[in-house]
C-alpha cells in the first residue's frame, strides 16, 4: 500500500524528517509516535502533498506509483485525511460536509449524487453521527467534530486513512469507542490506515507495526510485539516507563514511571 524509502524533508532550510524507511501493506495498521516536534504531523502532511513548497528527497510509492504521478483527485481516491479537530471551519451542515468528500468521484448526474448520499448515511451510522447531521460544523463540540472528521474520511471510501491525533478530544468512553471501531475497520473491512497518536498504550491495542520518531529521525520501525524490549521509548522520550500486563486483555500496557 505504501512504500517510504530514505525519505527526508526540510522547510525553510530547516531539517524536518531525515533518511525515513518503512511500509505499510495492504489492510496494515501503522502508529506514528514520538514526543513533540519529532515531525509527525509533518510526515502525514507529506504523504497528502500538503508540504510541496519545502524541499524533499528520497521516495514514496502508493500502490507501487510515485506519490508525485498521482493527481490530487486520483490520490483522494485512495488516501483519506482525519485531521485534528481544530482550525477554520467551512460554513456547512455535517450532511453537506460529508457530501464534500465525495469529490473525487465527480458531483454530476442523479448516480453520483445518490452514491453520495449512501455514502454519508453508511458513515454517520458508522461513527453514531446521526443525530448531527443538519448541526453546522462549528456548533459542534471538540469531540462531536472529531467523529464527523472520521465520518468525512469514511464517506470517501479511500483505501488508506491518515489519522492525527484522531482521540485527542474525546473523553475516554469516547475515545474507547472510536478505537474500537478504528480497529474494526481496519480488521474486518481491510482499511489501512496510519495513526499518529501521542497515547502510547493505543499502539499496542491497535496492534500492526510502529513507528517512532524523534526530532525527525527514525528510531524505530517494526511489529508492535518488538517495541517495549527494544527500549526505544526510553530513548524517544527520555523519560522511564513501567510496564505491566492489562488485567482484563492481557495486553501489555505503558505507564510513566
Amino acid at each position: 500500500m505504501l512504500l517510504v524509502r530514505d525519505f527526508s524533508f526540510s522547510f525553510n532550510g530547516n531539517p524536518v524528517l531525515r533518511g525515513l524507511d518503512f511500509t505499510l501493506p495492504h489492510n496494515g495498521c501503522l502508529s506514528v509516535i514520538g514526543p513533540n516536534g519529532a515531525g509527525k504531523s509533518t510526515l502525514l502532511k507529506c504523504l497528502l502533498r500538503l508540504h510541496e513548497r519545502g524541499y524533499a528527497s528520497g521516495e514514496i510509492r502508493v500502490k507501487d506509483k510515485g506519490l508525485a504521478a498521482y493527481s490530487q483527485r486520483e490520490l483522494a481516491r485512495v488516501l483519506s485525511y482525519v485531521p485534528q479537530a481544530g482550525g477554520r471551519l467551512p460554513p456547512f451542515t455535517v450532511e453537506e460536509f460529508l457530501r464534500l468528500s465525495r469529490y473525487p468521484y465527480g458531483s454530476l448526474g442523479p448516480a453520483a449524487r445518490e452514491a453520495a448520499c449512501r455514502a454519508a448515511a453508511a458513515a454517520m451510522s458508522l461513527t453514531g453521527t446521526e443525530a448531527l447531521a443538519g448541526r453546522i460544523l462549528h456548533t459542534l463540540s471538540g469531540g462531536e467534530r472529531q467523529k464527523v472528521y472520521l465520518a468525512a474520511a469514511l464517506a470517501q471510501e479511500a483505501e488508506l486513512m491518515l489519522l492525527d491525533e484522531p482521540a485527542a478530544f474525546l473523553d475516554p468512553r469516547h475515545a474507547a469507542e472510536l478505537l474500537g471501531l478504528l480497529r474494526d475497520l481496519n480488521r474486518e473491512r481491510g482499511l489501512s490506515m496510519i495513526m499518529v497518536t501521542h497515547d502510547l498504550n493505543h499502539p499496542l491495542a491497535a496492534e500492526g507495526d510502529v513507528l517512532v520518531l524523534r526530532e525527525g529521525r527514525q528510531l524505530f520501525f517494526g511489529p508492535v510485539g518488538e517495541l517495549l524490549p527494544s527500549g526505544m521509548l526510553e530513548k524517544a522520550y527520555d523519560h522511564d516507563f513501567v510496564y505491566v500486563r492489562h488485567p482484563r486483555t492481557g495486553r501489555p500496557a505503558v505507564l510513566a514511571d
